[in-house]
Formats: C-alpha cells, sequence, structure tokens
C-alpha cells in the first residue's frame, strides 16, 4: 500500500515536471560537447566555442522555458500542482542556485580551474541523490556513482577531471532524462 503511494506520487512529480525534462537533454548535450573541446584544446585553440556551447544551452533553456510559460500560469489553467511541492517552476530553484554559486566563486578565483570540474560534478551527484530521494533508487546510484567517480578523478586524476567528469556529467543527466521521461509513461 504505501509504496504504491509512492509510485502514484512519483508519477504526479514526473508528469508535472515532464516538461522540463528535455533542459536535462540540452545541458547533457552541453556537458558532453564541453568535454569534447576539452579533448580537442590540445591541438586548436577551442575555448570560445566551450563559451560557445554555453551559450547555445542558455538560449535552448529559455526557449525551452518561454514555450512552456503558458503551462507555467498561476491563474489555475495550467499545470496543477498535486504534488504539494509547489509550482512546479520551483524545481528548477535549486539548479539556478546552484549554477550561480559556483559561477561567483569561479569569478572570485575560490575555486582553481582544475578544481571547477569536480565540483560541478560533486553537485550534480548530490542533486541526484536528492532528486533519487523523491523518485526512486536509479537516481540515487547514478549520484553516488557520480560522486564516487568524482571523488577519484579529484585525488588521484584532477588534471583529466575535466574532460572525464563533464563526459561522464553530460551523460549522467541525458541517462536521468530519459529514465524520467519512460518513468512518466
Amino acid at each position: 500500500m504505501q509504496n504504491e503511494k509512492q509510485v502514484h506520487k512519483r508519477k504526479i512529480w514526473i508528469g508535472e515536471a515532464r516538461a522540463l525534462l528535455p533542459l536535462l537533454f540540452i545541458w547533457g548535450a552541453e556537458w558532453i560537447f564541453s568535454a569534447l573541446v576539452d579533448i580537442a584544446i590540445y591541438w586548436h585553440d577551442l575555448d570560445w566555442l566551450k563559451q560557445a556551447a554555453l551559450l547555445t544551452a542558455v538560449i535552448a533553456s529559455l526557449v525551452q522555458l518561454w514555450s512552456l510559460r503558458k503551462d507555467f500560469r498561476a491563474d489555475g489553467e495550467g499545470l496543477k500542482d498535486q504534488s504539494g511541492w509547489g509550482h512546479p517552476a520551483l524545481l528548477l530553484l535549486p539548479g539556478v542556485m546552484l549554477i550561480a554559486a559556483i559561477a561567483l566563486l569561479e569569478a572570485i578565483g575560490a575555486i582553481g580551474p582544475l578544481f571547477a570540474p569536480v565540483l560541478r560534478a560533486f553537485i550534480l551527484a548530490i542533486g541526484f541523490v536528492q532528486i533519487g530521494l523523491l523518485l526512486g533508487r536509479p537516481l540515487i546510484y547514478l549520484g553516488l556513482w557520480l560522486f564516487a567517480l568524482s571523488a577519484v578523478m579529484g585525488v588521484w586524476y584532477l588534471g583529466y577531471s575535466a574532460v572525464i567528469l563533464e563526459g561522464m556529467g553530460g551523460i549522467s543527466l541525458i541517462v536521468s532524462g530519459y529514465m524520467l521521461r519512460v518513468w512518466g509513461r
């Protein structure tokens, strides 16, 4: 009985957030592309390409959110809150806060360039575990795997952390988006 309630709540939460799932694919692709640029940077100066990919992901995210604005109206015609977690757009707030915190720490020089990818991967892993507590164990396992990978990369392979952690983080975002899409059916 308790498990049926959890499954029902999970379906409601995923249903409310279904419109936001493309953001996982957008940012997963950006992380993977950034990792590929990090590999190619050894042969050509492609730093501008990483900035272009980031800007493209931001614009694609804004376009996605703009196209959903009618669903997020508070006048009762849009998505209905059945989960008790508040307006579905609030699901983005923690992610936006984490991105802003990392950007600020990088801007003031609090994080060295070698440690920034490790921090981003740790935060993504923690996010997966947090969301997994609500939506299911596979996301918890994905977060724990990414956390362990980040720890190993941070301790023994720091020089390769940007390529590996951005690539694996991007793959994790895409996989989680796929899992949530399948679970929402």
